[in-house]
């Protein structure tokens, strides 16, 4: 049976103040009419049965997990508290190793903006069949469309077919590495969507991340999905990613299959740009504005009209209580801007 394991717990720091803890941005329609988050279900759906459709999400935004309904309730893993990819992969890996010994995974984020649809199955297809021959752990790499600092980079090496073999897992780059990596072509874009067996991941994590794999094998074992009673197993883990934790050190024993789709990640305000329509004077605007002799801007405003003179290149977001401006090129700072505000407006 192929399971999908929907990454859907995080905060969207960078997307406040329209992105708060208790309604991040997965739960938010800010690319088309739907939240982000039913356009990955939708996505994924074809390849498989709704009962192996599984959410690994925040108790936090417990009140939209709630009214879910394309996700059966007892397939929601939530969280108590955010520790990173690693702890939530591997815990929904326990789960579905104990649905079905042969249990495939696709481990996709929740926020991800993917447009061509035949292309996503047909490249999720490919790394199924890769990883039911080979027993390998699949990555899906994106050919890089520019030098970008914001996405994290996989080297590969020799090609078998549509398969390539990884080298080396890298993080963001600086500017300078960024520019050599996107005129190599052995570099790819990490889109952090991940297929491979439970069975084979548990093995790994066992080996590589021992505390993950007891603290969350005894819990699992004990079938605990309380959110106050997984915090006592959550506390005991680092906060670590996947990558960082496992993939970077078993880079040789990894697959990678080519996308053969367009992928973003909506990590940010400027990346909702390429997809929003634009007036004539290139200024995305969802919601009521006006502007004079003003270019280039990213503007949304839930009531009030935005009314921009002489402004240029910025960010602008207003919500009922806050009201964020920034230059586009600072947006990744937004998540600094967050950690400064009281509890009350996250």
């Amino acid at each position: 049976m192929i399971h999908a394991m929907i990454m859907a717990g995080g905060k969207g720091s960078r997307f406040w103040p329209m992105s708060r803890l208790k309604k991040a941005k997965q739960f938010l329609s800010i690319l088309g009419d739907s939240p982000l988050l039913d356009y990955t279900i939708n996505r994924i759906a074809p390849l498989i049965d709704n009962e192996n459709c599984w959410l690994l999400a925040n108790n936090e935004q417990s009140q939209y997990l709630d009214a879910i309904t394309s996700v059966q309730q007892n397939n929601i893993l939530r969280e108590p508290f955010g520790k990173n990819t690693a702890a939530c992969i591997v815990w929904g890996a326990f789960e579905a190793l104990k649905r079905d010994p042969e249990a495939i995974l696709v481990n996709i984020s929740a926020d991800a903006w993917i447009s061509n649809q035949k292309g996503f199955e047909t490249t999720i297809l490919k790394a199924i069949e890769e990883v039911r021959l080979h027993n390998s752990l699949v990555t899906i790499g994106i050919r890089p469309r520019s030098a970008h600092t914001g996405y994290g980079y996989i080297e590969t090496s020799s090609k078998q077919g549509d398969v390539y073999s990884v080298k080396s897992f890298t993080e963001k780059p600086d500017a300078i590495t960024a520019k050599s990596y996107y005129k190599n072509d052995h570099y790819f874009w990490n889109a952090g969507i991940f297929v491979w067996k439970a069975s084979r991941l548990l093995e790994l994590i066992k080996e590589h991340m021992p505390t993950h794999y007891k603290q969350l094998k005894k819990m699992t074992d004990q079938t605990i999905k309380d959110p106050n009673d997984v915090a006592t197993y959550y506390s005991k883990l680092d906060p670590l990613s996947i990558d960082y934790g496992l993939l970077e050190k078993i880079g040789p024993q990894i697959s990678l299959v080519p996308a053969e789709f367009e992928w973003d990640d909506i990590g940010s305000w400027s990346s909702l740009e390429p997809y929003l329509e634009k007036d004539a004077f290139q200024n995305a605007i969802r919601g009521k504005a006006i502007t004079y002799d003003s270019h280039r801007n990213i503007i949304f405003s839930n009531k009030k009209l935005i009314a921009l003179c002489h402004v240029n290149d910025c960010i602008i977001v207003d919500t009922d209580d806050a009201l964020l401006i920034v230059p586009k090129k600072f947006d990744q700072d937004i998540k600094h801007l967050y950690n400064s505000v009281s509890d009350d407006y996250k």
